[in-house]
Parts: structure tokens; C-alpha cells; sequence
């Protein structure tokens, strides 16, 4: 999977993300302060945003698996999300080793 493809699939993870939260009417602000995360950073997961992840103590898989417990989104049928959790380390799919 090329790193482009691996961008627009967390972009659409992250939609995902918003659309379940909007529909189950949660505010950002509250739901932030329920996972103990910014809204910034959450809506940086909507937005597939992980360049804050890199300057954040939070890293990446601990925030996608908190947003989604929150919002009960089971991730587990997304195989690349999943690997990112698992893994606990998000590296770029430009910096892996072929």
C-alpha cells in the first residue's frame, strides 16, 4: 500500500469517526474531555490529520483506540487501522522498509 493510500484510508477513518460522533450527538468538547484528549486532537483524527501526533506526547494508536471506545466503534474491520493499533508505533508507510 502506497503512503498516499494509507493517508486517504486513515482520512476516511476519521471521518468515519466524526460521522459516528455527530450522529450519536456527542459534542466534541465533552467527548474530548472523556477520552482525556484535546479537541484539537480529536479533530485532527476527523480530519486524518497526524502531523499534531508527532509533536504530542499522546501518540496516534492510544488516541484512535480512546475516540473509538468513546464513540463504541468497533475498529477491528479495518485491517490498516488495526495494524496501526496493534503495532502501537504509526511509521509512515514512506519510511518502512520494503
Amino acid at each position: 500500500m502506497t503512503t498516499f493510500d494509507s493517508l486517504k484510508n486513515f482520512k476516511n477513518f476519521g471521518k468515519e469517526l466524526r460521522e459516528a460522533r455527530e450522529s450519536q450527538g456527542h459534542n466534541l468538547a465533552i467527548l474530548a474531555a472523556q477520552c482525556d484528549l484535546s479537541v484539537v486532537l480529536l479533530t485532527a483524527i476527523e480530519k486524518g490529520d497526524i502531523s499534531l501526533f508527532t509533536r504530542s506526547q499522546l501518540n496516534l494508536p492510544q488516541a484512535i483506540r480512546l475516540y473509538a471506545k468513546a464513540l463504541n466503534i468497533d475498529i477491528t474491520h479495518n485491517k490498516q487501522i488495526v495494524s496501526l493499533v496493534e503495532d502501537d508505533i504509526y511509521i509512515p508507510e514512506f519510511l518502512k522498509k520494503k
